[in-house]
């Protein structure tokens, strides 16, 4: 009797303190292809910071920046298999999954900031049409929030750009969206597809001698060592997404899934603005670092990408949300 009296109280102690101990915490895996000082990695330590205070460390955030995880699409693919659970990157990398991202590309589509931050808003109708698509598309993301990364403008290294004509015949780097290609065909330039990451590579090659990037990704990347000719064409506000693998997401409880979205709208709101914050502050650094920074003639070029806008919508059905976008 004693002999199976001390397993059945070991047993039972064990359960108690199984019973009794804390829930054991969870990582998500944050990647992205940036590296410091960036808005995307700001809003990721946002992110991280407020979820692991509200969950008391139960849920933890890993943030692997500068493209350690792969490029944008290869992250994607890791999430759709499980091996990464969040992403923070441009919309325009993911628009071969969510098509309809790509109405992000139309150049001089957002008027100000003003207009910008009530599109990404998560009770805008802009936002809710995305969060649908996402869904829609099947492609295993779920939409957290909808974020900002600055302000972009054009890079050389075959000379300043003062007017649409200068990129005539320049090998320009875009990323995989077709209508991000149009946009710069209308000027003349020969555009290709090109990773982020292989972007520094491609200009020390010749592959590119052009490209268009937000002002604190070109100061990040340290582009400005192979493309220092920086034009302020300020032709797009950055559309940026913070999205989560959706079988993760839909693994939590709802208190926590609630928890990660408002972290999230958060996260997305400190990138917006750390975006309007980064321009202002690195563009006078270019000096210093051997940039030639000019002014353009942007309304030649807007008067250049502009009739576009309707074209694309009416191919692509989108006329609708283009108008929404209009009226903010």
């Amino acid at each position: 009797m004693t002999k199976t009296l001390f397993p059945r109280l070991a047993l039972v102690s064990a359960v108690s303190m199984l019973m009794a101990s804390p829930a054991m915490a969870e990582t998500l895996r944050l990647g992205t292809v940036v590296s410091a000082p960036h808005p995307w990695l700001d809003a990721a330590e946002a992110f991280k910071a407020e979820v692991e205070e509200a969950t008391d460390n139960r849920i933890t955030v890993q943030i692997f920046p500068g493209g350690q995880l792969g490029n944008d699409q290869t992250m994607v693919d890791e999430i759709r298999i499980g091996t990464t659970d969040m992403i923070i990157g441009g919309v325009m990398n993911i628009s071969p999954y969510v098509p309809d991202f790509e109405i992000f590309s139309l150049n001089y589509l957002f008027e100000d900031m003003d207009e910008f931050r009530a599109a990404t808003a998560v009770d805008s109708a802009v936002y809710s049409y995305f969060d649908n698509a996402m869904t829609e598309a099947g492609v295993g993301l779920k939409l957290l929030s909808l974020t900002g990364g600055g302000t972009r403008n054009l890079s050389t290294n075959t000379g300043p750009v003062d007017k649409p004509s200068d990129l005539k015949g320049v090998k320009m780097r875009v990323t995989g969206s077709r209508l991000d290609a149009e946009m710069w065909q209308t000027a003349g330039a020969l555009t290709t597809s090109l990773p982020w990451t292989e972007i520094y590579t491609g200009l020390q090659t010749g592959v590119v001698g052009a490209f268009e990037s937000t002002i604190s990704g070109y100061l990040s990347s340290r582009l400005y060592e192979v493309a220092p000719f920086h034009a302020k064409t300020e032709h797009q506000i950055m559309m940026s997404h913070i999205s989560i693998s959706e079988n993760r997401f839909n693994r939590f409880s709802e208190e926590d899934q609630a928890i990660i979205q408002e972290a999230a709208r958060h996260a997305g709101e400190h990138g917006t603005e750390k975006g309007v914050e980064y321009d202002a502050e690195f563009i006078q650094q270019f000096e210093d670092l051997g940039v030639t920074v000019t002014e353009v003639d942007k309304q030649a070029f807007i008067d250049q990408v502009v009739p576009l806008h309707e074209k694309f919508a009416e191919e692509r059905g989108l006329t609708d949300l283009l108008e929404t976008i209009r009226s903010l």
